[in-house]
């Protein structure tokens, strides 16, 4: 096979690099969404990328959105963010910060998120998270 020929699989994430677009997605009727914030000359990005990209696909079929900032080309979004050690991911639901994790997150522990985030979607409260979903006696 040529290398013309072979085909790149599409990004299972959106890059986020204008101020329309995090506006678009801050608002009340935004996606549930999970932002990385990372740099090309960050170790733990380059360490994490995987999983995220991993998750990503794993989650492609599911009410949530991902998203990727790098933060060297877009300091402007990473400000507004109050993004101040990377890697950092930010978990949101419709236009409001639920959640912000510093640090290396590995798929399992992402995908643990990605879930709680999810239940938050679905608008599940604490104990019905923390449990699960029982079904109700008539």
């Amino acid at each position: 096979m040529k290398p013309s020929q072979l085909v790149k699989p599409k990004k299972p994430y959106t890059d986020l690099s204008s101020q329309p677009a995090v506006e678009a997605m801050m608002t009340a009727n935004g996606p549930s969404a999970v932002i990385d914030f990372w740099a090309p000359w960050c170790a733990p990005c380059k360490a994490v990328a995987p999983h995220f990209e991993a998750v990503a696909r794993s989650y492609a079929e599911q009410p949530v959105a991902f998203y990727k900032v790098n933060t060297e080309a877009q300091p402007a979004i990473a400000a507004a963010f109050g993004i101040q050690s990377i890697p950092t991911m930010v978990f949101v639901h419709r236009g409001e910060v639920l959640d912000v994790s510093v640090g290396a997150l590995d798929s399992r522990r992402l995908a643990d998120k990605v879930e709680w985030l999810l239940s938050k979607a679905r608008g599940e409260g604490f104990f019905s998270r923390l449990f699960g979903k029982r079904k109700r006696q008539a």
